[in-house]
């Protein structure tokens, strides 16, 4: 009844904040009378499994650097991975605890049944393979990869109370808790700062209440709208790539795919500058009140003031998280390449700039059709292999005798070290690592795991999914799940100028 939900309070049962919090909350789901009497090998692997759900619940506030997906991890998940250990413990003929059975258990079906995304169920493995080992059942290291700035044990075997004493005099949180480099604090931190900022530009006022009359003509959001908009048609009006007279001018024995992409790329932008400059010129006419301002046309002018990407420019754009002005330079730098195509359409840049393409995945997948052209393979059992050289675009003279070099990638939760030609820890608040210029070759997909070669995620954006593009091979001199913990990946859009 309505009386009675009008005098109610709505109670929610969420997640606290906080490492320690989350981990006092799981141990705490636990009964002191039913934990005592629990062997000691239960009781260290149950103390294990508390601190690896606090681990993935808290993992979440990283954003895209801790999921690419957000899932929703619950006490009865872990409720259940602990009553399935004590049924298995408990049934099981062996003394020996099976590590990979319960890693499976919990990895796979427990968890593991929530989590969508391939990278983000890798991640959770690593965790896993961390925690769930034989040290566990006395005392084990809980923070990874640390390297002695940050330790944790696991506490020995004991009663309840003992446990609940380790939970509370456990070190202050910090990203090494979960893999990351401290750097992961900044970003979260950051994206938090943006968000209320954000919302506080969109709550502000649009009307100025005090000044003359021309700073009330720069404060109003029609006229600045307007003004944004005769600069942005001014500027993208005679951007326009006569791809049919390009096609024309190429023989068929010249057109090969990098020469197909090039010309959907020229494609893609002519259409995004088409839907600009249509839009622009209708709010234009709307501004001098000769056309009746559409709900769409208002949109427009409220993003030109806000300087964010409209919806309409959006869908036929470039993934990306820019500001508008941003974005702006960004698109002129692609349509600088693709000007710069135009010249000698048949060859192949020396270097190309995968971060300025549309759809960067048809590059690729071009360099594999000529791999199978040349060596008549079948594409379907091609990947793409990646070699890092320590040059970057200046330095590169002629084009690849094998597969093709790109440059535009950069690193996000560690760097790339010329010296040694691997990656390594990132410096303190150095968020992003511009690459040198990589060699991206074809060749047949292989099933044999390299430890020395971390297969590096790439994404369009810092947000990451759904723009997900290719795996990259970079070579480490640690585990790669040092790196599949930190978050690492390659970003192709990082949104900012370095």
């Amino acid at each position: 009844p309505i009386g009675i939900l009008e005098r109610s309070l709505k109670l929610t049962n969420e997640p606290p904040q906080g490492l320690t919090a989350n981990l006092r909350r799981a141990f705490a789901f636990f009964n002191k009378e039913e934990f005592d009497e629990r062997d000691a090998k239960v009781k260290a692997i149950v103390f294990g499994l508390c601190h690896f759900h606090a681990v993935m619940l808290e993992r979440k506030k990283f954003g895209p650097l801790g999921y690419n997906m957000m899932y929703p991890f619950s006490l009865g998940d872990l409720r259940d991975s602990a009553s399935v250990l004590y049924n298995y413990l408990e049934n099981a003929q062996s003394v020996k605890i099976p590590w990979a059975d319960l890693r499976y258990i919990f990895g796979e079906v427990m968890y593991g049944g929530h989590i969508v995304d391939d990278w983000d169920r890798i991640m959770c493995k690593a965790y896993l393979e961390f925690f769930m080992v034989e040290e566990l059942l006395d005392e084990s290291e809980l923070v990874p990869y640390a390297d002695g700035k940050l330790s944790c044990m696991s506490p020995a075997p004991g009663p309840h109370e003992k446990y609940g004493e380790h939970i509370e005099n456990m070190p202050p949180e910090s990203p090494m808790f979960f893999g990351m480099h401290p750097n992961a604090e900044i970003n979260y931190r950051t994206v938090q700062c943006n968000t209320l900022f954000f919302m506080l530009i969109q709550l502000a006022p649009r009307q100025s209440s005090s000044g003359d009359d021309d700073g009330d003509a720069a404060m109003n959001p029609m006229a600045r709208s307007e003004q944004l908009c005769n600069d942005i048609l001014d500027e993208v009006r005679e951007i326009k790539f006569a791809t049919d007279d390009i096609s024309r001018s190429l023989s068929d024995d010249e057109k090969g795919p990098y020469q197909f992409v090039f010309l959907q790329e020229c494609d893609y932008m002519n259409g995004l500058v088409g839907e600009m400059v249509r839009s622009l010129s209708e709010l234009q006419l709307g501004f001098k009140g000769e056309l009746t301002m559409s709900e769409m046309m208002e949109r427009l002018a409220d993003a030109l003031f806000l300087e964010t990407i409209p919806a309409s420019w959006m869908k036929l754009g470039f993934p990306t998280t820019r500001s508008l002005q941003s974005w702006l330079g960004n698109l002129k730098d692609r349509c600088e390449q693709l000007n710069d195509w135009t010249v000698e359409p048949a060859i192949i840049p020396k270097v190309t700039d995968v971060s300025r393409l549309f759809n960067p995945q048809s590059f690729l997948t071009a360099i594999k059709q000529v791999t199978c052209q040349q060596q008549t393979l079948e594409l379907n059992k091609l990947q793409v292999y990646t070699e890092v050289t320590k040059r970057d675009r200046g330095g590169i003279e002629q084009a690849a005798r094998e597969g093709a070099f790109v440059c535009g990638m950069f690193l996000e939760g560690a760097r790339w070290d010329s010296t040694s030609s691997s990656l390594e820890e990132s410096k303190p608040k150095e968020m992003f690592c511009k690459m040198p210029v990589v060699n991206c070759k074809a060749g047949m997909e292989s099933t044999k795991d390299d430890k020395n070669m971390y297969a590096c995620p790439t994404y369009c954006t810092p947000t990451r999914r759904p723009y997900y593009v290719f795996p990259a091979q970079l070579r480490t001199k640690y585990p790669p799940s040092k790196w599949i913990m930190a978050g690492v990946a390659l970003i192709l859009d990082i949104g900012i100028a370095m």
